[in-house]
């Protein structure tokens, strides 16, 4: 079965920008009805443009043209607003404003609407019309989701949801829960998708306009078909694909009929996929949403595919791949990417297939951190978001408090204002014991916050390097053994590509190796051997370990240790800190370049100084190497790969063998790093 989760773009993007049309489509003759209601008052007695009434209704007009005639929906939001001003009328300039910023939305100038949403959320009288705020951040949440910064996104919606709820407005309130579901459904996280669309259900049933309810029903048949729940899918998107051809709903008609085809495809019916995509790429044809278009042609060339027409599917594809990088979508890409492999590896086209396949990769690591960076964002948009609703809450706790406390006193007189300041005086003194409590209690809580953080961190850093730094050499050597036993030119690919294979294998075991020793750090309990240990003799058997990659690259080894140094520490740990200083500096010095290791005794501790004559670091850099909040990794003068944990292991390593560790370097003249162990001076 084909993944569902590459097609989810179709539905959810056009949930949040054509949401609106149903309302539209609902009250066909909303434009006629305003246009009549601007032309009586035009011919009532005394008639006056300043009229607040010929504003809001120009207001009203100019809404209902953001779909259809949007030159004319210009002209007219740009008379409201210079009339608005023009009499000091708030809010009929606040939703000329809001109304700007809609048409800046579906025009497709992003930027310009959420530039103009954030200047115009600036006005402090804009909460006092609730109806028009919802509006501005429902545009500039939308705004947002275009450029696929979900968290500010998440955060808009959340604000108006939040004023929805303060107003009991039934239509936000369903409207703001199913995009909330929809933006989670996007980030295939379904748990908290069916939570906002259980509540959207509750409250669009209050609202009796079937046309939403199908618009819910449609949403949910993506969800079913993404949690495989096909026969209930099947049951809604018919529902929803009567109902919109009778109404002929074209837009939603689309993206239905898409939806159809991805259903089709879950069930291996090529045949019918094909159908339905192709019917949703007629209808699309007329509108401008790019990422979208790729989507139905990817949905397309899936179909093709599954029916061994290859021919058909590579070129649809193709055109699939240059639309997704036409509009930035990586995501898209990487699956355009990986199915162009899968056509080339078909027909025999064995380095066509290898080039898609090094695509993907690359393609599918940024995209694996850049969603955890977004998932992030987004639970600490939700954090903030929470924590500004408590702290309001407890504002306005505050002032009901107050308020009735200044009501007991008038009514109260003298003595019961005497007796209230007793039970204060009291109670203060009890609040007292209670917060020296309470600031006690946070400091362990704020203590065990920062381990728990830690944790989450390592473990986060776990999982990134096995993901991605061990999975990319094991999914190529796969590929590689694949093509040797099934292709007639495996040997030959196998023997191109060994080389390559066997460093970066090489790299994978000193990254286990690393993982496996950072991992002991980071246990309580772990102890060390502290033993007398002959500096030359480990690294000399050291620099053994990576002669080949020393004569690869020509580099000259300056092996200045004395003889008779030696050092007090845990010799695995000892060794473990200079394979990795070793291996970093041989990645970072150019071919022929030199590397400088030499040995004093300082006090009572033996400076071991690893030096190169590589790549170097800025300042900035630098300050970054021992970070537990930055990792910091670059690729080597040769495009070796690096983790960014290798110099954190050899920090707490040196550390917890009494050592210290300092860095000099500057970019383009090499880097220095000093040891300082205890010295065996016997």
């Amino acid at each position: 079965m084909y993944s569902i989760s590459n097609y989810k773009h179709i539905i959810f993007l056009f949930a949040l920008i054509c949401f609106s049309i149903s309302s539209a489509v609902a009250q066909k003759d909303s434009i006629e009805f305003y246009h009549e209601k601007i032309s009586k008052l035009a011919k009532s007695p005394n008639f006056s443009e300043n009229d607040l009434k010929y504003i809001d209704n120009l207001n009203q007009l100019s809404y209902y043209q953001r779909l259809i005639e949007q030159d004319s929906m210009l002209i007219n939001t740009e008379r409201a607003l210079e009339l608005s001003k023009k009499n000091n009328y708030v809010q009929g300039e606040l939703e000329a404003l809001a109304n700007l910023a809609t048409l800046y939305l579906y025009t497709g100038q992003t930027d310009k609407s959420i530039d103009f949403s954030l200047e115009t959320v600036k006005n402090p009288e804009l909460s006092n019309f609730p109806k028009t705020e919802m509006k501005i951040y429902n545009v500039l949440g939308q705004g947002y989701y275009f450029k696929n910064d979900y968290p500010s996104t998440y955060t808009h919606f959340l604000h108006t949801l939040a004023i929805a709820e303060k107003n009991s407005d039934q239509f936000h309130l369903f409207r703001m829960n199913m995009n909330l579901g929809t933006i989670f459904s996007r980030l295939e996280d379904s748990d908290e998708a069916l939570k906002y669309y259980a509540v959207a259900f509750k409250h669009v049933k209050k609202l009796n306009d079937p046309t939403k309810e199908i618009m819910m029903l449609s949403n949910m048949a993506f969800l079913n078909i993404e949690l495989g729940n096909l026969e209930q899918a099947k049951i809604e998107l018919d529902e929803t694909l009567a109902l919109f051809e009778k109404n002929n709903q074209t837009t939603w008609l689309a993206w239905t009929y898409s939806t159809f085809g991805l259903y089709y495809l879950a069930l291996n019916d090529f045949e019918n996929a094909l159908v339905n995509y192709q019917k949703a790429l007629n209808i699309h044809e007329g509108f401008n949403d790019v990422k979208a278009k790729a989507d139905i042609k990817y949905g397309l060339a899936k179909s093709y595919l599954g029916l061994d027409n290859l021919v058909k599917a590579e070129k649809i594809i193709n055109e699939s791949a240059k639309l997704y990088a036409s509009s930035d979508y990586d995501k898209g890409l990487e699956k355009a990417y990986r199915t162009l492999y899968k056509v080339n590896k078909i027909n025999g086209n064995v380095a066509q297939s290898l080039k898609y396949l090094e695509l993907t990769e690359k393609l599918s690591n940024d995209n694996f951190k850049k969603k955890n960076r977004r998932n992030l964002m987004m639970l600490n948009a939700k954090l903030n978001f929470e924590k500004e609703k408590e702290d309001l809450k407890a504002e306005n706790e505050l002032a009901l408090n107050e308020q009735r406390k200044y009501v007991k006193w008038s009514l109260a007189g003298l003595f019961a204002l005497m007796v209230i300041v007793f039970v204060i005086l009291r109670a203060n003194n009890r609040e007292k014991v209670l917060n020296k409590k309470l600031a006690n209690q946070a400091e362990i809580l704020n203590k065990n916050q920062l381990k728990l953080t830690q944790i989450n961190d390592n473990q986060d850093r776990l999982f990134s390097i096995v993901g991605h730094d061990l999975r990319g050499p094991i999914i190529s050597l796969n590929e590689i053994l694949t093509l040797y036993l099934e292709d007639a030119e495996g040997k030959e690919y196998f023997e191109k590509f060994a080389p390559q294979l066997k460093e970066d294998l090489d790299q994978v075991q000193f990254t286990m190796d690393n993982l496996l020793h950072w991992g002991k750090t980071q246990m309580q309990g772990n102890t060390i051997n502290i033993k007398s240990i002959s500096v030359k003799y480990e690294l000399d058997t050291i620099l053994q370990l990576y002669r080949n990659e020393i004569k690869k690259k020509s580099i000259v080894i300056n092996n200045q240790v004395a003889i008779n140094h030696k050092v007090f520490a845990d010799l695995q740990q000892f060794n473990i800190i200079f394979r990795n200083l070793i291996n970093n500096a041989i990645k970072f010095t150019p071919n022929k370049g030199m590397i400088s290791i030499s040995t004093e005794i300082k006090n009572k501790n033996l400076v071991i100084q690893v030096s190169d004559t590589g790549v170097g670091m800025t300042e900035a850099d630098v300050s970054k190497l021992f970070s537990n909040t930055e990792n910091f990794s670059n690729y080597g003068t040769n495009s070796e790969k690096g983790t960014g944990l290798g110099l954190r292991l050899v920090r707490a390593m040196v550390i917890k063998n009494n050592g210290d560790i300092m860095v000099k370097s500057q970019p383009n003249k090499g880097s220095q790093f000093i040891i300082e162990l205890p010295a065996d001076s016997a």
